[in-house]
């Protein structure tokens, strides 16, 4: 660089030195190696040779050498400021421009860079979104394809650049198409994001269940820019699951048939020792009448006799009613078992029945008590179910209630439901069995340390027949003070044209003696 600076002012020196030149050319010449010193050099070099040049002019004017305009002073002063306006001007504007140029270098350079990572990261992401197993796409807000990963690409069968600028209609069927696009219409308008189940079709033709997770992508203005959505595959975690439901019914329904196994064993049981216990009974009694029958002195013996006849017959009316339960067990699951519904006063009805059994109940040193808010309720019922419904809970208070002890039947009533309920103050029902206590062969003891006979599908056959009036029955106990039993009736009443003529009913008494006959006492 200095033997240019050396050279360039050496030829510059020599051209003034020249006599031969006029000093008109040397003039436009001192112009020239201002302008090339300002623009190639620098602002400085231009002053430098604008004072260089105008002193070897001011030399050749003192020495007159080749002086060839009139006015010499003149001249020379208007072309020293022109000089110096020349370096002054094209000096600073050419820094400018140099300031300018490295400016926009630098920019270029930054761009370059910029560029060059952005490529990376964008080779990084899709790098990253290739080994992503889930397919993952992008669209813009016209709802065609931007760009995809290579989960996508092997779930359609096709390339990236064949997804690009394409719609769903492009790549599904129409029935399909038509859920996705109006999934994205709905994402545009909520502008947040979307989750949703839904199938797709891959390349095998095959369905797959898919969750779909869409957002929008926004720009540095944060105005949306496009929609990004990844696509999860759940067919077979949703084949798992319905597996594992599968099994847990198949699991449940193998419980159910132990539980049930283990109630009919249990059920067969308690059947064996009831049908056992009255024949027992009947078969020795039998045995007594025959050894009195061969005795000389029969007629001392006509007392011993009547009381087995007695027993004999209790013990028939057990298994009357044993048979009479299993019977019409029976004809519930077949739904052969009728009602037969008819405008009654159930008031009265459960009245006189409870007041029938009022000496049995007494001779026991239970006290029994009768409470009705209301004298007649006149309701579609049929009254020898209703009977037997008492009955068998006033049969289950008795066997569980103790001497001096307490069972109250009452009656109250609203606008649409008449309540009847029987209350005693015996032993109570665990908790754990309160709500099973109405199953068929429910015991509330077991069959080696319960006191009181049963087979265990007395209350769930007054459950079916309080159902089959349209009604309810609950159950509340507390241990060691006593069960309530809650009946709820709906007051309605039938067309008497319309009722069914009702079978041939028991004798009263007799239907007493069958429930009551499990319920034994010295009394």
């Amino acid at each position: 660089m200095k033997k240019v600076y050396v050279g360039f002012y050496t030829l510059m020196i020599l051209l003034n030195l020249v006599p031969f030149i006029p000093m008109s050319i040397k003039g436009i010449l001192g112009l020239l190696f201002i302008s090339i010193s300002s623009v190639r050099l620098s602002y400085k070099a231009g002053l430098i040779t604008a004072t260089l040049w105008i002193m070897l002019g001011v030399r050749n004017f003192i020495l007159n050498i080749n002086l060839d305009y009139a006015n010499g002073l003149l001249t020379m002063i208007l072309g020293s400021i022109l000089y110096y306006s020349i370096a002054y001007y094209l000096g600073r504007t050419t820094e400018a421009l140099r300031e300018k140029n490295l400016q926009l270098e630098n920019e270029v350079q930054k761009r370059k860079l910029t560029e060059e990572q952005l490529k990376k990261k964008i080779i990084l992401l899709q790098s990253l979104m290739d080994a992503i197993p889930n397919p993952i796409f992008f669209m813009n807000l016209e709802y065609r394809y931007t760009g995809c990963n290579l989960a996508l690409q092997e779930a359609t069968g096709l390339k990236e650049k064949e997804v690009i600028g394409k719609t769903v209609y492009d790549l599904y069927d129409l029935k399909l198409a038509n859920i996705y696009h109006e999934m994205d219409i709905e994402l545009l308008k909520t502008t947040g994001k979307q989750v949703y189940e839904t199938v797709m079709r891959i390349v095998d033709g095959s369905l797959r269940n898919v969750v779909v997770n869409k957002a929008l992508f926004t720009d540095g203005m944060g105005n949306p820019s496009g929609i990004v959505g990844v696509i999860t595959d759940i067919s077979d975690k949703k084949e798992r699951y319905m597996l594992e439901e599968r099994v847990v019914e198949k699991r449940r329904i193998i419980d159910e048939i132990l539980e049930q196994d283990k109630m009919k064993t249990e059920f067969f049981s308690n059947i064996s020792h009831e049908l056992r216990t009255p024949l027992n009974v009947i078969l020795g009694s039998v045995q007594l009448i025959e050894t009195y029958s061969r005795d000389r002195v029969y007629c001392e013996n006509q007392g011993k006799v009547i009381k087995n006849v007695t027993i004999m017959k209790q013990n028939c009316y057990r298994l009357l009613r044993l048979v009479n339960n299993l019977i019409d067990i029976t004809k519930i699951d077949a739904l052969a078992f009728e009602v037969h519904l008819k405008n009654c006063d159930v008031v009265r009805i459960v009245e006189e029945i409870t007041l029938s059994v009022s000496n049995y109940i007494e001779n026991k040193g239970i006290h029994l008590i009768f409470d009705t808010d209301i004298e007649e309720k006149i309701i579609a019922c049929d009254d020898e179910k209703i009977e037997r419904i008492m009955l068998n809970l006033l049969s289950n208070a008795v066997k569980f209630t103790p001497q001096r002890g307490t069972i109250l039947v009452s009656i109250h009533h609203d606008d649409d439901h008449l309540y009847i309920e029987v209350k005693d103050s015996g032993k109570g029902i665990p908790p754990e069995k309160l709500q099973e206590v109405f199953e068929r062969f429910c015991q509330v003891t077991d069959l080696f340390s319960r006191h009181h006979e049963g087979s265990g599908i007395g209350l769930s056959l007054v459950k079916a027949l309080v159902e089959m009036h349209g009604g309810k029955i609950s159950a509340e106990s507390e241990l060691d003070k006593g069960s309530t039993f809650n009946i709820q009736l709906p007051t309605r009443v039938v067309e008497e044209d319309w009722q069914l003529s009702p079978p041939a009913k028991q004798d009263h008494v007799e239907r007493i003696n069958v429930e009551f006959s499990d319920i034994y006492s010295a009394g």
